[in-house]
């Protein structure tokens, strides 16, 4: 589990912690354990004092538009899953929010509307292309241009991966 701090200013205008815990927004879906730490929305009148923007119980893939978000996903190897029933499995799958970007075909192929910043914390993953593959390992870091694109973890231990994504406008459609 990820532990998340987040800061703020209080009516004096002194920096102080809001909350050192874990996201109030953390889903286990079996192979994956996605865990949204932060949301920038450039629509919402005043960021700096709106409730938690991440507290609204759904994994949303993409960030809102001109904004960011900012999220740890636990990649389990190919083959094992984290101990969860079905059903609480089937209530985390219902607050996944994919955009339907993800290829019913080709399971893990998804293409977003984003550049995402992809820091490989610890363990090592496949980041699969239409031309290919490349092993990423700890320490790695992706830039992911708005691409088709998959991870993969063909190896025997858990890989975390820091992702900040931002949304951009596509213009070659």
């Amino acid at each position: 589990m990820t532990r998340r701090i987040v800061t703020g200013n209080n009516p004096e205008g002194k920096s102080y912690f809001v909350q050192d815990g874990p996201s109030p927004t953390r889903l286990n879906m079996g192979m994956v354990i996605n865990e949204q730490i932060w949301i920038d929305d450039p629509a919402k009148p005043d960021p700096m004092a709106a409730k938690d923007p991440v507290d609204v119980g759904k994994i949303h893939l993409h960030p809102p538009d001109n904004g960011s978000s900012f999220r740890v996903v636990t990649f389990f190897p190919e083959g094992h899953t984290t101990e969860i029933s079905h059903e609480e499995l089937a209530k985390n799958m219902s607050r996944a929010d994919d955009g339907g970007v993800f290829e019913a075909d080709d399971p893990g192929m998804h293409t977003t509307r984003t550049i995402d910043y992809a820091i490989i914390l610890s363990g090592e993953i496949y980041l699969k292309l239409d031309d290919g593959e490349m092993l990423l390992e700890a320490g790695d870091i992706a830039v992911q241009r708005a691409t088709r694109h998959g991870w993969y973890n063909r190896g025997k231990e858990p890989c975390s991966i820091a992702f900040a994504l931002k949304a951009v406008r596509i213009t070659n459609e």
